[in-house]
């Protein structure tokens, strides 16, 4: 029988991640739901709130949806978060980190 190492589904443990990343998972949300209308957007996000996932990419993007949160949140509580221009867009400096 094949064997893979896998983390305990019910661990939790602090991580380290660069201002990028939220850029990454932003950019990553914007891709999964590139192709999909406005209806079909807002209709996944009332079925993601009641957890209900009838389609496969609803689970997805709830995912993506809650790392961003987080991210966004823990950033905003550590005093990590800046006022920028919209006409501006965020660079990404380097590479996914």
């Amino acid at each position: 029988m094949a064997t893979y190492t896998a983390i305990k589904r019910d661990s939790t443990f602090p991580i380290t991640v660069g201002g990028n990343t939220l850029i990454n998972f932003q950019k990553l949300l914007l891709f999964l739901l590139s192709d999909k209308t406005e209806e079909e957007i807002k209709t996944a996000f009332e079925k993601i709130t009641k957890k209900e996932y009838e389609e496969d990419w609803y689970e997805h993007v709830a995912f993506v949806s809650l790392m961003i949160n987080v991210l966004e949140k823990t950033a905003h509580e550590k005093g990590l978060t800046v006022i920028e221009n919209l006409e501006e867009p965020p660079s990404q400096d380097s590479t996914i980190q």
